[in-house]
């Protein structure tokens, strides 16, 4: 059984919905986990053991039929994953994109309460007509086997989020940054180009635009910012689902990526965005990203040109400029102008 765990920077979808031949001469299977917490919430923990024990127990059949299974474990951490998973309620699990359980049925969780600090419903599974808030090991292989050997196919109508599930992530928010309280946070999107993985920041030589941006991603998410990557090779549906993006597309291609948006505008294409930019998009301070001097801005006080180099021997501010130093390439202090 191969296993994917995908975090709130990976936005892949790696469950394509349907079996389908994966070239080997086994057929593929998709398990979803999909989940608001592991480290607080009780019932999103104790489905994860049982859904494993589940797997474990099926992995003499599955061979035995010829089945490839693939689990993906999905931390649903934003409105923005929530919305791109079509996440009604925590925790799920699907089958080639089906349900396990047909209704969805929620009780108030103390756990995810705690973390939003507001009052936060969480899924209650039936199993033998009794509900269960953490569901047995046999209730899942049931449920695999029924998504499994049904005819049922994934849900395609109109998704829109629950009032739940809003609540959760305007609490969530809030109680990580007070400042924020009573705010929506912003909804910031970059479309890549196909990279060979989530970020493009591996083997020996990795582009230094892509060290640069991930490390800015980094850092936004310390200040409570949330930015959300698409790659074209692992999530072409996001590209034709953000009708702004697909026009793009039509229009420029691929060669035209990336592509950023703030709350579904198109902001920015051809470069990724820094990290003065992304902080400025997101309403948050400002969080320089150290590539040049006094910020790294093009129009920056000092005098500095957009590579960094020292245009003129004094900064505006009067005082000469210090000799140039491991810190900074113009010749400013660390912490910007003299």
């Amino acid at each position: 059984m191969e296993e994917v765990v995908m975090s709130a920077t990976d936005q892949q979808v790696s469950c394509s919905g349907a079996i389908s031949p994966n070239g080997l001469g086994m057929t593929q299977v998709c398990v979803e986990f999909l989940y608001l917490d592991l480290t607080t919430c009780e019932r999103c923990r104790a489905t994860d053991s049982s859904l494993r024990q589940a797997l474990d127990a099926l992995s003499g059949a599955f061979a035995a039929l010829g089945y490839d299974v693939r689990l993906s474990e999905v931390n649903i951490t934003s409105r923005e994953l929530a919305i791109h998973h079509r996440f009604l309620s925590s925790p799920t699990i699907r089958v080639n994109g089906v349900d396990i359980q047909v209704d969805v049925k929620e009780s108030e969780c103390a756990d995810c309460g705690s973390l939003s600090g507001c009052a936060t419903d969480c899924r209650v599974f039936t199993w033998r007509g009794v509900d269960v808030e953490q569901p047995p090991a046999g209730m899942i292989v049931d449920g695999i086997l029924r998504a499994l050997y049904s005819e049922q196919t994934p849900d395609e109508t109109p998704y829109r989020l629950p009032e739940n599930l809003d609540r959760y992530f305007t609490g969530l928010q809030a109680h990580a940054h007070p400042s924020k309280k009573g705010t929506m946070m912003t909804s910031i999107h970059v479309y890549e180009p196909a990279l060979c993985c989530n970020t493009g920041v591996c083997g020996p030589d990795p582009e230094q635009a892509l060290v640069q941006f991930t490390a800015d991603i980094a850092a936004i998410a310390q200040l409570g910012g949330d930015v959300i990557r698409h790659n074209l090779a692992n999530d072409p549906l996001a590209f034709a689902q953000a009708e702004p993006v697909a026009a793009f597309m039509r229009a420029a291609g691929s060669d035209g990526l990336p592509l950023t948006t703030v709350d579904g505008a198109v902001v920015l294409t051809g470069r990724y965005p820094s990290r003065d930019e992304l902080a400025r998009y997101a309403g948050l301070a400002t969080a320089s990203d150290g590539s040049g001097c006094c910020g790294g801005s093009t129009d920056s006080s000092c005098g500095c040109g957009s590579q960094g180099a020292a245009v003129e021997p004094t900064c505006d501010c009067g005082a000469p400029a210090q000799a140039a130093a491991a810190t900074s390439r113009c010749g400013c202090g660390s912490t910007g102008c003299c």
